[in-house]
């Protein structure tokens, strides 16, 4: 936790010149020894004394985002506590499913997973729902967050040529003085590269600590 802490706040005060907007959400991802990446999640506002974040080995971005707003939310209602969410942590880092699965994620400030058998709008006890994206489908613009950011701030010559990057498995590093738009291009180039992916190094954000990676 220690080392996920540094992903958390390293950023923003590390330069006079980094935009710091109300609200961000970036990512960042671990990856153990077995090669599977853990994303973290994360959702920073001024004025608040914490970064919320959630691990998942799920990468849901849109899903992550949405659950992030809401529970933020709350919180500047006072209608939750941090507290509350411990019924989440065992539940947040399931493993990505091996075949196409429909899922509800729903919560009244408990988490729960549903088939869609299994879940019916008429389910007064819940608070808020989220559906899972398809694994099976394609990401779509504006739909996709990473993509729609990707496409806005890359123009087409620089597009391509990180493709081509890509494909020769070159050492790329993005620089970006936003840190939400930093980590949506970095996981949007990745996944540029579908049905392959990137198997070497990956860090969307890139701390102080790390920075020997680059040379």
């Amino acid at each position: 936790m220690k080392q996920k802490s540094r992903f958390h706040f390293s950023f923003v005060q590390n330069s006079p010149k980094f935009e710091c907007p109300t609200v961000q959400h970036f990512t960042f991802a671990l990856t153990d020894m077995e090669g599977k990446q853990h994303f973290g999640f994360c959702r920073l506002a001024i004025g608040f004394r914490a970064c919320l974040c959630l691990l998942s080995y799920l990468p849901w971005f849109e899903v992550f985002y949405k659950i992030l707003n809401y529970i933020a939310e709350n919180l500047a209602k006072e209608q939750v506590r941090i507290s509350t969410l411990d019924p989440f942590q065992g539940e947040r880092c399931l493993q990505r499913p091996s075949f196409p699965l429909l899922l509800f994620l729903a919560f009244s400030f408990n988490f729960y997973l549903y088939l869609p058998c299994q879940f019916t709008e008429l389910d007064e006890f819940l608070s808020a729902y989220f559906i899972a994206p398809d694994p099976g489908k394609l990401p779509t613009i504006p739909d996709n967050r990473n993509l729609t950011e990707f496409v806005v701030a890359v123009d087409v010559n620089n597009m391509l040529h990180l493709y081509a990057s890509l494909l020769h498995e070159r050492r790329i590093l993005l620089t970006s003085s936003k840190l939400s738009t930093l980590t949506a291009c970095v996981q949007a180039s990745s996944s540029l590269l579908y049905p392959m992916y990137w198997q070497h190094i990956f860090i969307p954000a890139l701390p102080p600590h790390l920075l020997d990676y680059c040379w």
